[in-house]
């Protein structure tokens, strides 16, 4: 079928639309086309992911949180175990079975991880430029673009190659794809693209739940819009049946979930961000509040402020510099030399996060409230689009700025430059670039502002990203490599001391025919030293591991396999509001391993280092009994 043409709006009040767009300038989306410059800025796409992966290399993520069961599962699934039943994870399995894949094509090494999580940022980034050449703002694509891959390689679990979650960082990747090709599918009458989306909106559901519901809900809102433009029930049936592949994918591999134990095995054993499960009912409300998922009626009023600034600046701009004569030859080179300046400053200050030069430029151009100023206009936009105030070229833009909403909801009021934001801002960084550049129209007065006004706001947001992640970052300039038979990471000079003994230790033992469990966490020990958890749990984060059945099952299988060995580290967890393990939180295994074990040596003559990593080599009571 050929490509769609735009329906013109049927509205009969020229006067009412013309006075609504002296307020609301119109919404156009007339797709980019390929050209030198457009083939430039991709060009330096690449060149930035590269010099960004090289000067940051193997120095990212963190060995004992979250990084090393992304390495350690799909290590295990390289080797022939089975998700679930034999491993325990905690997200869909489609990360690690990808990762597993590569493993036994590649290699079970951490450059294999490195290089998947790096090219899944470029890849994402690309769709986002993509996504923005087809509405009509090369530039809003490529910051946005630039944002992400700034973002991609922090000295943190918080990162692309080495994350706390590949599931997060694949997830990305299918949203991103999926937002390109909703944006394809718009513009055409064939069902090629709607069948690619649907295939997308699968794996993000196989991949994290969270990202699955967002890409399955702008799915079907795709599918109405495309039934809705073209008049055409016909069309509605095609396209459902085009994601049905997707579908019937999901639906298999989830019944093979619950066929390995049951549903309650998955939901409840597995799967911590279920609603019902142990981890959600005990530490979820804390949780949620500390990740940015739970909103209050004080984090709403305390949002009118950077609200305000951010609509101060936008009456300066429309109303007020244009009036000011001569504003024309000084406003832009002053508003960058002060943008450069205050990024200087940013860099080098450790108290500007609570400066109040931060406050205005994070207000203006990454301010908090991204996602709640992108969902009142979508909602705005739509209303509308429905009252056929605008014309059905804005469609595409008020698809992205639903799928924006949906995909970064979690991060309402909290939108940041770091943490579980960087996995989720990309469409929203693009809504919002595209929504600013609404300040300036580009007819009458004001066109002389317009170009000028877009690069400003672009360079904006991508400074004060810049300056916001090089702040944050630590200084690894006295990290060494640390080596291992399973790959290299750089890491502090003392961790890496440590880190060298326990893995010595580990395989000794592991020479010998013994299992050690490492708690509570530390997962990478197990795949840099080449061994094996001694049970289907390795980990033993805050809810992870339920009382009852889950527990019982724990201890019958450490003792069917005679663990002689524990290693017990200095890892703590005051983001839960629970820090000690065995302590604070799953006391009856605690109290377990405290009545069957003793402590034998520390793997530092010095404990008294609570900034380090450290760990107590811990032996099996003889005899097995309870002392």
């Amino acid at each position: 079928m050929g490509t769609l043409t735009p329906a013109t709006s049927t509205d009969s009040s020229p006067v009412a639309r013309s006075s609504l767009n002296a307020v609301i300038p119109p919404i156009s989306c007339v797709p980019v086309p390929w050209n030198r410059t457009t083939r430039l800025a991709l060009a330096a796409l690449v060149v930035l992911w590269a010099g960004l992966f090289s000067a940051t290399w193997a120095s990212w993520g963190n060995l004992t949180v979250d990084c090393g069961r992304e390495m350690y599962v799909a290590a295990a699934l390289a080797k022939g175990q089975t998700l679930y039943r034999d491993v325990w994870y905690l997200y869909g399995p489609l990360a690690p079975y990808l990762n597993g894949f590569l493993f036994r094509l590649l290699g079970i090494r951490l450059e294999v991880l490195y290089w998947a999580g790096s090219l899944s940022a470029l890849a994402s980034a690309i769709f986002l430029y993509l996504a923005g050449m087809r509405l009509c703002s090369w530039l809003a694509g490529w910051t946005a673009a630039a944002v992400v891959l700034v973002q991609a390689f922090g000295h943190s679990i918080f990162c692309f190659p080495l994350p706390y979650a590949f599931a997060a960082v694949y997830g990305c990747l299918a949203a991103c794809a999926l937002l390109w090709l909703g944006l394809r599918s718009v513009e055409s009458g064939g069902r090629g693209w709607v069948l690619a989306a649907g295939i997308a909106a699968a794996v993000a559901l196989l991949l994290k739940l969270e990202y699955g519901v967002a890409c399955y809900v702008f799915l079907f809102l795709l599918i109405a819009t495309r039934s809705v433009r073209r008049k055409s029930g016909r069309l509605l049936l095609f396209d459902f049946i085009a994601v049905l592949p997707g579908i019937m994918a999901s639906v298999l591999v989830i019944g093979w979930m619950i066929s390995l134990r049951g549903v309650d095995f998955i939901t409840q054993e597995n799967i911590m961000s279920w609603p019902t499960a142990y981890f959600m009912r005990t530490y979820g409300k804390y949780w949620l509040a500390v990740t940015g998922m739970s909103v209050t009626p004080r984090m709403l009023l305390g949002a009118l402020r950077p609200m305000a600034l951010l609509a101060a600046f936008v009456l300066l701009f429309r109303w007020g510099v244009p009036r000011f004569q001569g504003a024309k030859r000084w406003v832009f080179p002053v508003s960058v030399a002060l943008l450069a300046l205050v990024a200087h400053l940013a860099a080098l200050s450790q108290n500007f996060v609570s400066s109040g030069i931060e406050t205005v430029l994070h207000a203006i151009f990454f301010p908090p409230e991204m996602v709640l100023l992108i969902a009142l206009s979508a909602c705005a936009t739509g209303w509308l689009l429905w009252r056929r105030k605008l014309l059905d070229c804005a469609i595409p833009t008020a698809l992205l700025l639903v799928f924006s909403c949906l995909l970064a909801f979690r991060l309402l009021l909290r939108m940041y430059p770091r943490g579980y934001s960087i996995y989720y801002n990309g469409p929203a960084v693009l809504s919002y670039l595209l929504l600013g550049r609404l300040v300036v129209p580009a007819t009458g007065r004001w066109s002389y502002f317009r170009p000028r006004w877009d690069l400003l706001l672009c360079f904006g947001c991508l400074t004060f990203v810049s300056a916001t992640v090089v702040r944050d970052m630590p200084s690894t300039a006295t990290w060494v490599p640390l080596k291992t038979e399973h790959g290299t990471i750089r890491v502090p000079q003392k961790t890496a001391a440590t880190y060298s003994l326990a893995l010595a230790f580990m395989k000794q033992r592991a020479d010998q025919g013994e299992y050690v469990l490492s708690v509570p966490e530390d997962t990478s020990l197990y795949f840099l030293s080449g061994t094996e958890s001694p049970s289907r749990i390795f980990m033993f984060t805050p809810g992870v591991l339920a009382p009852g059945k889950m527990t019982e099952e724990l201890i019958r299988e450490l003792e069917g396999k005679h663990v002689r060995y524990l290693l017990w580290s200095n890892r703590e967890f005051p983001e839960y509001g629970v820090p000690v393990f065995g302590k604070d939180y799953d006391q009856v295994f605690g109290d377990y391993l405290r009545a069957h074990y003793l402590p034998l040596r520390s793997l530092t003559p010095d404990d008294s280092d609570t900034e380090s990593w450290s760990a107590v080599i811990w032996e099996r009571v003889p005899g097995g009994e309870p002392r």
